[in-house]
């Protein structure tokens, strides 16, 4: 009778499991990378900096919007610190799929990455503004990964969302955050809410603000979905599970000790679908900005209201000259004419 009770709960547990990690360790999780990524990254510290640094700053990143992005995938290391780049095995990038869609709504294929670095280059139409969609799909054939004794297929879908905008181009017509293409990209997670008012969002990140993004499998939200999150440099992480609408809620934090004024997020799903004995591990990156330290605030909202006050003070200090002195003019200009009244004859 105690078997057949410990049995059933084994089941259970099993079938309410909302789904499972990896239990095969030598499963990859591979992911997109901006190459030069501080070249396109818009800063927001640039007050700290004298007007020449500033200048240069602005007119490097007006250069870089206008050239081709260039991208890798990469394998996160076991250390699970996405700041230690490591090169996903060249027998896996020589079976993937490279998708783009870009601004207007179009999918396209990119042939297999066959260069030295193994890099990816986008737009081909510079000319082009808006939201692209980079997405690879990497078959890694047959794993026990979780140690039933059954393979799965196994695969790899990686997202990046790259913005290009340049001066004199034309705006796309689509503002996409998803493939919405389950055979292309079955399992990607993105923003659940499409930032259309802003068709260059999407890629980036607040500290302390709270951020609703989704999981899709098949074009369609995936509820129960364990999403991994993995900062660079820092010991924050975080996994949450997605509710029945496939949605989940995150709140990036603030690392004031990074040595940049950003910090690389990776998001990172996954999904085992039963029916098909398939296993899919999805990632996106995004970057997450640092709020300016509190010291600093202050003294920007000091030095601010100095000026205020230093400039309402000359004001009135010369409204008070300026009074005075048409006073002393028309108090001159009554003395002349008395003088000349009592002259006269």
């Amino acid at each position: 009778m105690k078997i057949c009770i410990a049995i059933v709960l084994a089941m259970a547990v099993f079938i309410g499991a909302p789904d499972i990690s990896l239990a095969d360790s030598t499963v990859p999780i591979a992911y997109w990378k901006l190459m030069d990524e501080e070249r396109y990254i818009r800063r927001f510290d640039l007050e700290r900096f004298d007007w020449r640094t500033i200048r240069k700053i602005r007119r490097q990143n007006m250069d870089a919007g206008k050239a081709a992005k260039f991208l890798t995938i990469n394998a996160l290391p076991p250390s699970g610190n996405i700041g230690d780049m490591q090169k996903l095995d060249r027998r896996y990038l020589g079976q993937a799929s490279i998708l783009v869609r870009d601004p207007n709504g179009d999918i396209s294929q990119v042939p297999s990455m066959t260069t030295e670095d193994d890099s990816v280059s986008l737009p081909k139409d510079k000319k082009l503004m808006g939201r692209y969609l980079l997405g690879a799909r990497i078959p890694l054939g047959e794993r026990d990964v979780d140690a039933d004794g059954i393979n799965e297929s196994v695969f790899l879908c990686a997202k990046h969302i790259v913005v290009h905008r340049r001066h004199g181009g034309r705006m796309g017509r689509a503002s996409v955050v998803f493939f919405d293409d389950g055979e292309k990209m079955p399992l990607e997670i993105g923003p659940a809410i499409n930032t259309a008012k802003s068709k260059f969002g999407g890629s980036m990140q607040m500290p302390h603000n709270t951020y609703e993004m989704m999981v899709k499998y098949q074009g369609r939200p995936l509820p129960g979905a364990t999403v991994t999150v993995t900062t660079e440099g820092s010991q924050w992480g975080k996994t949450v599970v997605t509710d029945k609408a496939g949605k989940f809620e995150i709140m990036p934090t603030d690392d004031r000790f990074s040595q940049h004024e950003w910090q690389n997020y990776l998001y990172t799903a996954t999904h085992h679908d039963r029916e098909k004995n398939t296993y899919y591990v999805a990632t996106l990156p995004t970057v997450v900005y640092r709020n300016q330290p509190e010291w600093r605030s202050k003294a920007m909202g000091f030095a601010f209201w100095s000026i205020i006050g230093t400039g309402v003070t000359l004001l009135m200090v010369a409204g008070l000259t300026r009074r005075r002195r048409r006073r002393d003019r028309q108090a001159l200009i009554v003395f002349e004419n008395h003088k000349i009244q009592k002259d006269l004859p």
